[in-house]
């Protein structure tokens, strides 16, 4: 015959009896320590409110003079004289440059860089200087002659050189000059054909 076995109701709580032993005496010495030694919270302070006391007659006549000087004590005032206008925009917004009712040259239509200097005649008049764009198409130009965009004209004609002086407007909006030098390029330089 089998007998089953029936564990014991001692023997089941024994097993858990140390673990339930410990955890209780653990938190018992927590709180134990936590509450030992312990610092008292501090006590409100009371602050009194104090009455409103009236200055006397003789203060009041003191702030009064004090205010007075500061009223009469001279207050900044901008001096615009040699300054610039500080609203005033470094660069000017309105049109690049006048428009004239004169029509354009066809140089005035090219900048003097796409411009290639491609000969200097002598003549008794003075120098003639021959310039050609990007296509091919070729002008004669003399002194005084108007050419680029920027309101360029041919200051002098040398032998290997011509000189264009323009008008510009800086971003401060004032009108400089400023020359531009086109150099013939010698034969050994790829400038003849």
């Amino acid at each position: 015959m089998k007998r089953n076995k029936k564990p014991r109701v001692a023997n089941r709580f024994a097993r858990g009896y140390p673990l339930t032993l410990l955890f209780i005496a653990g938190i018992s010495l927590l709180l134990m320590l936590g509450c030992e030694g312990g610092v008292e919270p501090p006590k409100p302070t009371v602050v009194k409110r104090q009455r409103r006391q009236k200055p006397p007659a003789q203060e009041i006549q003191e702030t009064v003079k004090e205010v007075k000087e500061e009223k009469k004590a001279p207050a900044y005032t901008y001096n615009p004289v040699g300054k610039r206008d500080p609203f005033k925009p470094f660069i000017a917004l309105g049109p690049k440059k006048p428009e004239s009712k004169a029509p354009l040259t066809p140089l005035q239509r090219y900048d003097v860089s796409e411009l290639k200097l491609v000969g200097i005649l002598k003549s008794p008049t003075g120098y003639r200087a021959s310039v050609e764009d990007a296509s091919g198409k070729g002008f004669i130009i003399t002194k005084g002659t108007l050419i680029g965009r920027e309101n360029g004209r041919v200051q002098e004609i040398r032998e290997d050189r011509v000189i264009i002086k323009t008008s510009y407007k800086d971003i401060f909006g004032q009108i400089k000059e400023k020359e531009i030098i086109v150099r013939l390029k010698k034969p050994e330089e790829g400038g003849g054909r």
